[in-house]
């Protein structure tokens, strides 16, 4: 018996001393984390990261530690979470030069969260707000261009809900429904492609309620705003059957069209010979003449695509 227990005690010793050894400060707490997080032990990182700012609050790496412990539970696929951590490093650091980096990753998390265009926006409205938050608060950041293209993607998305929402009271006949709705769609998405079907299918509804002076508007807007668009030969058609070349509108009729229904009273606007121009770096439209105007605005791609340990642009530190 006395030789068991002999044993039992000379294992024990031998396991103590084999278990791995307690960082003995910030330092080592930071570089254990950070080793966690290169080899994809995200648990652990966030695990050792939370350790360190328990025992070492006011330590130098306290702001980094916060940062990443965002950084493991995205990687790791846990959006939720990783949202809740970056929109508390944003509140308690106001001032800082990851503050970019953290905007696109709350893009990114919203971005995996979406859901198909017939279901709740939600996920999609909120990456919509993040990546133009970070647009117009960090316009120089490499980070900006990045939102910049995944703000495009996500206002397709809520572009084409609202589509989807037109045609549904188009089943039930409920005409003046979804004319306000895809007037309200033009108004919001012109920038995107998911519009030139909303006004030819616009266009249609006129043409079947007998309000053909709008009809001719409608259509004439797709090929005006939208001529790459597969719609465009459509519209074309519809206004070679409805009026003569010469009874075409001028200018912009998109804008006489919004204020015939009482969207807009920019009339004026209307004779204007150019067509509204894009933003250099922006998918939303400002009128010719008018100011720099509001940013209007998923795939997930940079430099931390979810699951994979790429530093991208941010450098190796991640």
């Amino acid at each position: 018996m006395r030789v068991v227990v002999v044993l039992v005690v000379g294992l024990a010793v031998a396991l103590a001393g084999c278990a791995p050894k307690k960082p003995e400060n910030a330092n080592e707490y930071f570089a254990v984390a950070s080793d966690d997080l290169r080899h994809g032990s995200y648990e652990q990182a966030v695990e050792h990261y939370r350790a360190l700012l328990d025992e070492h609050p006011f330590s130098e790496h306290s702001e980094e530690a916060e940062l990443r412990i965002g950084v493991a539970q995205y990687k790791a696929g846990s959006c939720p979470e990783a949202t809740a951590a970056f929109t508390d490093f944003q509140r308690r650091h106001p001032t800082s030069p990851h503050l970019p980096l953290v905007g696109y990753l709350l893009g990114q998390c919203a971005e995996q969260q979406m859901r198909p265009s017939d279901r709740d926006q939600s996920a999609s409205q909120n990456a919509h707000a993040y990546y133009q938050a970070l647009i117009q608060q960090h316009p120089d950041s490499p980070y900006a261009q990045l939102a910049r293209d995944r703000l495009q993607s996500t206002r397709e998305t809520l572009a084409q809900h609202e589509l989807e929402i037109a045609r549904y009271y188009v089943r039930y006949d409920n005409m003046k429904a979804a004319e306000t709705r895809l007037l309200d769609l033009v108004n919001r998405f012109n920038d995107t492609d998911v519009a030139g079907s909303a006004l030819l299918e616009l266009g249609e509804i006129y043409r079947k309620t007998d309000q053909n002076d709008r009809a001719v508007l409608a259509f004439a807007s797709v090929t005006y705003h939208h001529p790459d668009h597969e719609a465009a030969r459509q519209a074309e058609q519809a206004l070679a059957d409805l009026a003569a070349e010469g009874e075409r509108p001028t200018g912009d009729p998109l804008v006489v069209l919004r204020a015939m229904a009482g969207r807009t009273r920019e009339i004026a606007i209307a004779q204007s010979p150019k067509p509204i121009q894009r933003q250099k770096g922006s998918g939303a439209p400002t009128a010719p003449g008018a100011g720099a105007g509001g940013l209007g605005l998923p795939g997930n791609t940079g430099p931390f695509s979810r699951g994979s340990s790429s530093p991208g642009a941010y450098g190796s530190r991640y």
